[in-house]
Parts: structure tokens; C-alpha cells; sequence
């Protein structure tokens, strides 16, 4: 009898700390997926990134035709993610597939840079690019006042994730809501002024000879950069209603709506205001703006852009901890950043942290940069693991379609184009790539003298 009653006290014990695990609750339905998204997608480079790259390409047809390039990768590789997480749902990202599939190191230098600069970078050069669309009544005009601002709006996304998933990702999704309803305005505005044909054959007509290889790679890294947050539903996945399919679809709907957006966009943005006005110019929204309705709608649309980058900070403060918060699990991080809850708030905090120091430390094209390279690389490495055993499923129940060239070209595009646009920056100005060395040897540091060496599980 004695024995029997310590079996049930020892069953009872067990079944007590089986409850009382962390597990991440599946509240994240499909419109919140579709909607982080968006919010992580449609952000700051799109209405910054065709300014620069028409002085350097020298046409809008060009330009247009580099979106559209852009747009087909971001699509496969929605689709090459999305045959990754049919494999593993679980939050973590390119850090779960990478240290999964290739080594634990390999994992964390993901990992590392999602901390660095694939959030921290993309949250610090959207929350500065926020501060030069707000409109000049609210008074931002000292350097002083501009990082006030984007440190302000980084605390306040902070803020609305600190406590219950529930009701930040309902906020947001409202937001994203008004946010693509007001840029579908904006889009019907512009087309309806847009002239195409002879829009096309005046700039063309005028158009210079071809750039170089290099600077075409060089435009279709910084492009890229627009539709980076194409996976942001792997990173949430372990939170995800119905994980195998919704994330998945996500990632797919998503981006190819955004795509649409993107080049309906920019045929507004390069078609309409004379190429003198647009040339160069990282407001460029703003531009076109004024020169379609005046002063009215150029306040709207700065209006509209501070909304997207708002909504696009939030949306990488939700996405970003919860890759920490898995390699804490795995011993690659410190135990405090593992919740209590479920909400990663200490791993939120340092997120905000971060992205706040580099606000105050990097120029907007610096941030870029640095921000685009790293990411190309980490994204391109993840989703060559679908070329590996773990991963690459089995004869006729292969991951993805067109397997394995969709993944091979996919990643291997992204590499190239990366390694391309990141020498010919460097002939430029070699401030990123010093910048993106030092993350990568910063990792390798780190990894090799943590004190908690316990590996993934």
C-alpha cells in the first residue's frame, strides 16, 4: 500500500511539472499570421529605397524591373519557408532550421544575427526613417528631436507587447488594416494620373547607357530589403492556430500581395512626378505625394509612411524575442530570457534596447546596408537546408514544389546577390561591412566561451 500511494504521489508530481512548462499557448490565428506579415513587410524600404535606386540605374523601367525581380524571390522563398515549417512548427526561425539541420553554430550565428541586425537593424532603420515622415508641425527638426522620436516609438512598440499576445496582436491587426486600406487610396490616386505609355518612352527616351552588374546587384540587395519580412510567421509559429497550414499560407498570401502593392507602388512613385524631383531623394512618398494633391495629400502620405513604419516596428518587436527565447531553451542564451508566461519580455526589452542604441549610432545608409547583407546571407542558408537529409523530405513527398531547384536557385540567388552588392558598397564606403564582420566574429566569441554549452533540443 505504501508503495502505491508513493507511484500515485510521484505520477501526481510529474503530471505537475508537465503543466506547469512553459508551453506557448496557439492564440495566432491566420489573420493576425497574414497581418504580422504585412506589418513586418511593408516598412521603410519601400517608400525610401527607389529614390536611391534611380540615381543609380538610371531609369524607372530599370528600377521597376529589379521590384519585379525582387518580388519573384520574395515569393519563392515564402515557398521554400513554407515547406521548412511544414516540417517543424515551432518558433525560432532561421535558428531552429539552421542549428537543426547543418550544426548548433550554425544556428546561432542565425540567431546572432536576428539579435543584431536582422531585427535590431531593420527596427532601428525603421523607427529613424519613421522620424523623417512626420510632418513638420509636430516639430522634429534637430537631431536631437529626430532620435527622441524614434526612440519614442520604439518604447511604445515595446510597450504594447510586454503583456498578453492577445491584445497587442489585435492592435496591430487593426492598424495593418488601415494601414493597406490607406495605401489602396493612395494607389487609385496615382494610377489614375499615371499616363504609362508615354511616361515609359519620355524617361527611356533619355536614359543613359546600362549600369554595371554590380550595381544592379547592389539595387536588388537594398530591394530585397523591402520584402525581408516574407518568413516573419516561422518566427511565431510555436504560437500558431493550426501551424502546418496557416503558417505557411501565410508567408505565401502575404507575400504575393505585397508584391502586387510593391509594383502598383512604384509605378506611382516613378511615373508621375518629373525624375528631377524623385531622383535621390529618401522621401520619395512624400514627393509624389505633394506633386499629386498638393499639401493635403503630401500630408497624408507622410501620414500613411510613419503608420507603415510604425506598425512595422511593432511587428518585428513581436517576431524577433521569440528566436531568443528559443535559444535560451537550447542553452545558447541565458535562462532569463525563457518567460514565465509565455510573453518573452525580458528578450523584448533587450530588442528595444539594442535598437535604440543603434538609432543613436548609425546613418540610415549605414543601417541598410548592413542590415540587407546580413540578412540575404542568413535567409539563403536557411533555405538551402532544404537540400539537406533533415529537411528535404522523401521521394514523392518532397518539401516544395520544383524541389530541389526552386530551393537551390532561391538561395543561391540570394547569396550571390548579397556577396555582389556587398563588394560593391564596400568600394564605396566599407562602414557596413566592418559592421557585419564584427556581428560575425562577435557570434563565434560568443558561442565558443558561453558558459551554458547545452545543445539543441
Amino acid at each position: 500500500m505504501a508503495d502505491l500511494k508513493l507511484r500515485v504521489c510521484s505520477l501526481f508530481q510529474v503530471i505537475g511539472r508537465l503543466s506547469s512548462t512553459n508551453r506557448p499557448k496557439r492564440t495566432i490565428g491566420m489573420t493576425s499570421l497574414v497581418c504580422l506579415v504585412i506589418a513586418n513587410m511593408i516598412g521603410a524600404g519601400v517608400y525610401t529605397t527607389s529614390g536611391y535606386s534611380l540615381q543609380a540605374l538610371g531609369t524607372p523601367t530599370r528600377v521597376l524591373a529589379m521590384w519585379a525581380v525582387a518580388a519573384v524571390i520574395a515569393i519563392a522563398g515564402a515557398i521554400c519557408y513554407g515547406g521548412l515549417s511544414r516540417q517543424l512548427v515551432r518558433s525560432g526561425g532561421e535558428y531552429l532550421f539552421l542549428s537543426r539541420a547543418v550544426h548548433p553554430l550554425a544556428g546561432f550565428m542565425a540567431g546572432w544575427i536576428s539579435l543584431l541586425a536582422g531585427f535590431t537593424g531593420a527596427i532601428a532603420f525603421a523607427a529613424t526613417t519613421f522620424v523623417n515622415y512626420l510632418p513638420e508641425q509636430l516639430g522634429a527638426d534637430e537631431p536631437r528631436e529626430k532620435i527622441m522620436a524614434a526612440v519614442g516609438l520604439i518604447a511604445l512598440a515595446a510597450l504594447l507587447h510586454l503583456f498578453q499576445t492577445g491584445p497587442g496582436t489585435i492592435g496591430q491587426n487593426i492598424l495593418v488594416g488601415i494601414k493597406l486600406l490607406a495605401i489602396v487610396g493612395f494607389i487609385a490616386i496615382g494610377i489614375a494620373a499615371v499616363e504609362l505609355p508615354a511616361a515609359v518612352e519620355a524617361t527611356d527616351a533619355a536614359a543613359a547607357a546600362g549600369p554595371s552588374f554590380s550595381t544592379y546587384a547592389n539595387q536588388l540587395m537594398w530591394i530585397s530589403f523591402s520584402f525581408a519580412g516574407f518568413n516573419a510567421s516561422i518566427y511565431v509559429a510555436g504560437e500558431a492556430r493550426l501551424g502546418k497550414q496557416t503558417v505557411r499560407r501565410s508567408m505565401l498570401f502575404a507575400a504575393v500581395g505585397v508584391s502586387v502593392i510593391y509594383l502598383l507602388l512604384n509605378t506611382v512613385f516613378l511615373f508621375t512626378a518629373p525624375l528631377s524631383e524623385i531622383v535621390g531623394r529618401g522621401d520619395l512618398a512624400a514627393v509624389v505625394g505633394d506633386y499629386l494633391g498638393g499639401e493635403t495629400l503630401g500630408m497624408a502620405v507622410q501620414l500613411l509612411v510613419a503608420l507603415s513604419l510604425a506598425t512595422s516596428v511593432s511587428a518585428m518587436l513581436q517576431a524577433g524575442p521569440r528566436v531568443y527565447v528559443k535559444m535560451a531553451e537550447d542553452g545558447m542564451l541565458p535562462r532569463w530570457f525563457i518567460p514565465s508566461d509565455g510573453v518573452p519580455r525580458t528578450a523584448i526589452l533587450l530588442q528595444a534596447y539594442l535598437a535604440t542604441l543603434l538609432v543613436c549610432a548609425a546613418t540610415v545608409q549605414d543601417l541598410l546596408d548592413y542590415t540587407s547583407f546580413l540578412l540575404s546571407v542568413s535567409a539563403a542558408s536557411t533555405v538551402l537546408c532544404l537540400l539537406l537529409p533533415r529537411f528535404r523530405g522523401q521521394p514523392g513527398q518532397r518539401p516544395t514544389i520544383m524541389w530541389p531547384v526552386l530551393p537551390a536557385v532561391f538561395g543561391l540567388m540570394t547569396l550571390g546577390i548579397a556577396i555582389v552588392g556587398c563588394l560593391y558598397r564596400y568600394q564605396q564606403s566599407p562602414t557596413s561591412l566592418m559592421l557585419s564582420l564584427a556581428v560575425v566574429g562577435s557570434g563565434i566569441g560568443v558561442y565558443w566561451f558561453r558558459p551554458d554549452r547545452v545543445g539543441p533540443r
